[in-house]
């Protein structure tokens, strides 16, 4: 059986993947398959809480279990927690109570009171096909959607106040998984929650250096710790790889208050899956898509240090936004010219009528060449370097009178500061979902030098 539940958390506190944990030891008679799911969805949508993401577990019987499939899944209630293989645990159809526990965690947990809450949890006793999940991280569904897959595939669904979490819950379950990643996520004892976290940062440091698998813990350029969260609920921090046993090792390394559990997911974070091929005709609002253009204006500051420039290609033209937050990523943007040609990756926003591009990462394919005029071009006769006679027209010599077309000015072709390849935001910029550039087998050039 399988169990997805969504929209518990608000920016005041909570989380969504502390009630995985508390899932798992209210029906510790059962077996987890695989490991617990982190999904998140589109990144986009002004009504999500926080950081839009969505759980979902596998049970499965644990009397009926092959016991050489297990594999640490997480530590809770001082005792170690085994996930099964799938394939490797008999199925468990969902029955009464287990509807009962689950509504008594999310109603004990969610935070009702906010009015951005609106939790809902589904329970199936069969997979579902991946097509939900795509609709969910690309596009924007309803809860009538959600209802009609979940009364389709013959699931059952509780949903509070206007029932939006039905949607990420629905699509939690829905995920394939066939790129993915893991995080660890480690809790706090209840005591501290809303307490300012104790993280050794030096610890971080050694956790970025020496565990290879692993991403988006130190900013080293902005010095920035971004395993540890701003928010007041029970998550203490999260390491992000693609080794689960190495992300055990890290949690080793980082030096902090005592830990009181941790659970380790698979997730769909660093992926890319919210971004699909468009062109700029079909990008629409509330979107996340990947643009090949041109530049057609050049990119200029405006106030805030957010920096802007416009992408057109056969179909249209488009605002492309590096926002302050992106920091030194913004200087790489500054240095793109009239007719370069570029792949730029981000999130669609509509700004006072216009649609923009909010960029996440760009890929470089073809730089226009830039020339410099050196010297002004030398009168034939009287051998001597005319002087402009204004913007546009030329030159003449002061003696003779003779004149000179602009292209007869002497040039020189000038290094650009970019290459060809991929350049993305710093770490303390990155989104859940972005695929970062240690995970992209392309050429890639880092932001060090900016």
């Amino acid at each position: 059986m399988w169990i997805g539940i969504d929209d518990t958390d608000s920016i005041n506190g909570g989380c969504t993947t502390y009630l995985v944990a508390e899932l798992i030891k209210e029906l510790k008679e059962y077996g987890v398959v695989g490991y617990p799911r982190l999904v998140r969805l589109n990144p986009t949508l002004p009504w999500k809480t926080r950081g839009n993401g969505a759980v979902a577990i596998q049970f499965g019987r644990k009397d009926k279990v092959e016991r050489e499939s297990k594999f640490p899944i997480a530590f809770l209630d001082g005792n170690l927690i085994f996930g099964f293989a799938v394939g490797k645990c008999e199925e468990e159809k969902a029955d009464e109570s287990i509807i009962k526990k689950v509504s008594k965690i999310v109603e004990r947990l969610a935070w009702f009171k906010d009015p951005k809450t609106n939790p809902g949890f589904v329970v199936f006793n069969k997979p579902l096909s991946n097509d939900f999940y795509w609709g969910a991280v690309r596009g924007v569904l309803s809860q009538k959607e959600a209802k009609k897959e979940i009364e389709r595939r013959k699931g059952f669904y509780r949903g509070y106040k206007n029932e939006r979490g039905l949607i990420g819950a629905t699509a939690a379950v829905s995920w394939e998984g066939k790129d993915f990643t893991f995080e660890l996520i480690a809790y706090r004892d209840p005591e501290f929650f809303g307490k300012s976290r104790g993280i050794d940062d030096e610890s971080v440091k050694k956790l970025d250096r020496e565990c290879p698998h692993t991403f988006d813990n130190w900013d080293w350029k902005n010095d920035h710790n971004r395993i540890k969260p701003n928010s007041k609920g029970p998550v203490y921090y999260g390491i992000r790889g693609e080794d689960p046993s190495e992300l055990m090792r890290g949690k080793e390394l980082v030096k902090s208050e005592p830990v009181h559990e941790w659970v380790i997911f698979k997730t769909n974070q660093a992926t890319d899956d919210h971004l699909a091929r468009k062109q700029i005709a079909g990008v629409k609002p509330y979107e996340s898509a990947i643009i090949e253009g041109k530049v057609c204006k050049a990119p200029v500051t405006i106030k805030g240090g957010h920096v802007i420039f416009v992408l057109e290609d056969k179909t249209g033209v488009i605002d492309c936004a590096a926002y302050e937050p992106t920091k030194e990523f913004r200087s790489v943007v500054r240095e793109l010219k009239v007719g370069d040609l570029i792949e730029c990756y981000g999130s669609v926003r509509k700004e006072r009528e216009r649609l923009t591009l909010n960029l996440e990462k760009i890929k470089i394919l073809k730089l226009v060449k830039v020339k410099a005029k050196t010297e002004n071009p030398l009168c034939p006769r009287c051998k001597i370097h005319m002087h402009s006679v204004g913007k546009g027209g030329g030159y003449r010599c002061r003696r003779c009178r003779a004149k000179a077309s602009q292209k007869e000015a002497v040039f020189k072709e000038i290094p650009r500061k970019i290459n060809l390849g991929f350049y993305e935001v710093p770490v303390c910029a990155r989104r859940h979902l972005a695929k970062p550039l240690k995970r992209m087998k392309y050429p890639t050039f880092f932001t060090s030098n900016f």
